[in-house]
Parts: C-alpha cells; sequence; structure tokens
C-alpha cells in the first residue's frame, strides 16, 4: 500500500471513530405489558376478571409508570427502579355494574409497587389495556 494509500485509510478510520465518539446515546425504550379485551356493558362481580402478566428486565433508573386503556395514559406515577427481574401484572378487575383496572410490579426480596385506577370503570366493547414504563433516562 502506497503512502497515500496509507493516509486515506487513516484518516477514514479516524473520520468513522470521531463519528461514533459524538453520535448521542438513544434512550432506552418503552416496555409495555398489555392485552386486548371485550368488556360488557352490565358486569357482575362473578365474571373472571382479565390479566395480563410478563417477566421482565429493567435497568435502573427513574420511570414514568402509565396505565393503559384505550387511548388514555392515566393514571400515573414517577417510579424508581432497581435493576433486575420483575413481574409485571395488569387487570381489568370485575365488580357489579362496573370495572377496576390494577397494575402490580414485583420483584423478589421488595415491596410490590402498585398503580391503580379506582374510578368506576363503566365501558363496553374492546379495548386495549396494560400499563407502560416509560424510561426517564
Amino acid at each position: 500500500m502506497n503512502k497515500l494509500a496509507k493516509i486515506a485509510a487513516t484518516a477514514t478510520s479516524a473520520t468513522a471513530l470521531l463519528a461514533l465518539a459524538g453520535a448521542p446515546a438513544e434512550a432506552a425504550a418503552t416496555a409495555y405489558n398489555t392485552r386486548s379485551v371485550t368488556l360488557v356493558a352490565d358486569p357482575v362481580a362473578t365474571m373472571p376478571d382479565a390479566c395480563v402478566t410478563r417477566d421482565v428486565y429493567l435497568a435502573t433508573g427513574d420511570y414514568k409508570w402509565s396505565q393503559i386503556l384505550g387511548g388514555a395514559r392515566i393514571p400515573n406515577r414517577d417510579i424508581y427502579i432497581a435493576a433486575g427481574w420483575y413481574t409485571w401484572k395488569d387487570c381489568i378487575i370485575t365488580r357489579n355494574g362496573f370495572y377496576n383496572q390494577q397494575s402490580w410490579l414485583s420483584k423478589p426480596g421488595s415491596a410490590t409497587a402498585t398503580l391503580a385506577d379506582t374510578n368506576e370503570l363503566h365501558l363496553s366493547g374492546t379495548y386495549t389495556f396494560g400499563s407502560e414504563l416509560a424510561p426517564k433516562f
């Protein structure tokens, strides 16, 4: 390889390294725990609840935890999470004449975190429900 080709190769490598070094870090992706459910207009408490559960590894940091019901993202709360494997569960709880929504996040050896919509949800039709964890880092 002649001297000019070596200089060009070195310059190309240096430019590539600078481009990588200057690239901004990507934010962690939002995690979801959702499913669809068909709700009836006049439920009774003896009807089964609808739940979705998954195990997920979460990185240490602050998150915004929001319940999902159709297009709504309420209620929500900020939560600090230590790194580790979590069991994440979301349910539509059947009551007499209405529904509630509950979310839980548990890690062995730690207290279970909860997010609850205690409003009386008077709904019928098919909805996507669950919750999302949006990293704030």
